[in-house]
């Protein structure tokens, strides 16, 4: 599905035209939109005013038991997948529709929220006091050695290259 964005004050323009009574007809010609458009802005501007036909400025992650409640509150019919994104705040009725299908394939199992992109290397775990002392002995002794040897070297004449 091909998504445009409309400018704040298309949407904006939209609204008052809506608000002055303008028909789905009207509203769809007068704006190059589709029906199906047009129904969702009038929906969503009833529920929550002109901001709630802005597009989300990150994803949404919702929790299993919300998830849950939504596919149980379509299974016993209370409402179609769009009235129920409606409302619960969801933006896309597809989304509910995945979640029905997750459920019924896989349980509420299917319905935890899953990390999504690369996975983050673990961190390295932190040295400890003892392991940092060892390390920094182990150093000292190494230099401690290394310059025995260029002092020898150097007392019998030779070079330390």
């Amino acid at each position: 599905m091909l998504s445009k964005d409309y400018s704040a004050e298309f949407k904006q323009r939209f609204a008052d035209r809506y608000a002055d009574g303008a028909t789905i007809t009207m509203l769809q010609h007068e704006f190059g939109l589709t029906k199906s458009t047009v129904k969702l802005w009038r929906e969503r501007i009833d529920q929550g005013g002109v901001g709630a036909i802005d597009r989300p400025k990150k994803n949404n992650r919702y929790p299993q038991e919300f998830k849950l409640r939504v596919v149980e509150a379509y299974l016993r019919g209370e409402g179609d997948y769009r009235a129920l994104a409606l409302e619960h705040g969801v933006r896309n009725s597809a989304q509910i529709r995945d979640w029905v299908k997750r459920y019924r394939e896989g349980g509420e199992d299917a319905l935890v929220v899953h990390p999504s992109g690369r996975r983050r290397k673990e961190p390295a775990g932190e040295e400890t006091l003892e392991q940092r002392c060892a390390r920094l002995e182990m150093e000292v002794e190494i230099l401690k050695r290394m310059s025995a040897s260029a002092t020898a070297l150097s007392a019998a004449g030779g070079s330390t290259r």
